[in-house]
């Protein structure tokens, strides 16, 4: 009984992964076809050839390479602040005594529940008045402000399961709360570090709304914005279209694979948190 329960369970993981792998697979095929494969055609046949020319016009010509440029530095901007920042609001709250720490983090927890489109005209008259629009922090801002409550949130889960021990012995050998932080506390957070590091990683690179709202320079664009550029009014290149989608997922996917580990020990740790 227990093997067959094993096989269906297999199967039906084997399913839903051919469901959720099938689009990827479909939009590779598709990015390195001409656009008389695409429309004479079915969609599902695969490319006659590999044609790399739907790449190079996507990233020369549609100018894939400054919408990259521009994403990777606002992400990895917003990803190293809510990381920096987060943790260390976390560690104050758990780690130090205060009268209020009982009440910030459930007001740092309500930043959660507010929807963006809801700040949205708010944060434009904002950065309007503090001429940040068309700048890079136009977006990084508020992408490290929304990204901040789920990293003090996970942060302080890991610092509560942590001995206290390790601080006090490292305040005996002559560390001061700054040093212990970075030399004690921060190794020992990696697979939370990596969690935080991918949800804000992935929220960042594929926001459309605020990039197309606060970005009102096409030189910054990023790349969300810069595909929605790409459909033209009467008419669509599908092949670089496509070439720019996938070049576009390439970074997601390698950031996941690269700390897909930390992440797992994260979820296996959080399972065991008091």
């Amino acid at each position: 009984m227990k093997k067959r329960i094993a096989v269906i369970v297999f199967v039906i993981l084997c399913i839903f992964a051919i469901v959720q792998v099938s689009p990827l697979v479909w939009l590779v095929s598709v990015s390195f076809k001409t656009n008389g494969e695409i429309f004479g055609k079915s969609p599902l046949a695969l490319p006659e050839g590999i044609h790399i020319q739907n790449y190079i016009s996507a990233w020369t010509d549609g100018n894939v390479a400054g919408y990259f440029f521009n994403s990777v530095i606002i992400t990895a901007s917003s990803v190293v602040l809510v990381l920096i920042l987060s943790s260390m609001i976390a560690y104050a709250i758990t780690r130090m005594k205060s009268r209020i720490n009982h009440i910030v983090l459930p007001i740092i927890m309500a930043g959660m529940t507010i929807p963006v489109h809801a700040i949205l005209i708010p944060l434009f008259l904002a950065l309007q008045k503090m001429h940040l629009l068309g700048t890079y922090f136009a977006v990084i801002l508020p992408y490290t402000t929304i990204g901040m409550p789920l990293g003090v949130f996970v942060f302080s889960n890991f610092m509560r399961s942590m001995p206290r021990e390790l601080e006090s012995a490292a305040f005996i050998d002559g560390c001061g709360v700054i040093r212990t932080f970075f030399s004690i506390i921060l190794p020992t957070l990696r697979p939370a570090i990596a969690t935080i590091a991918i949800f804000q990683f992935m929220s960042s690179w594929n926001e459309f709304i605020m990039a197309v709202t606060f970005l009102n320079n096409k030189n910054l664009y990023t790349l969300p914005v810069g595909l929605a550029a790409f459909k033209g009014t009467f008419m669509t290149d599908w092949g670089p279209l496509c070439a720019a989608m996938v070049i576009s997922a390439i970074p997601l996917l390698i950031f996941y694979f690269i700390f897909s580990e930390q992440v797992e020990k994260s979820f296996s740790a959080g399972a065991v948190l008091k």
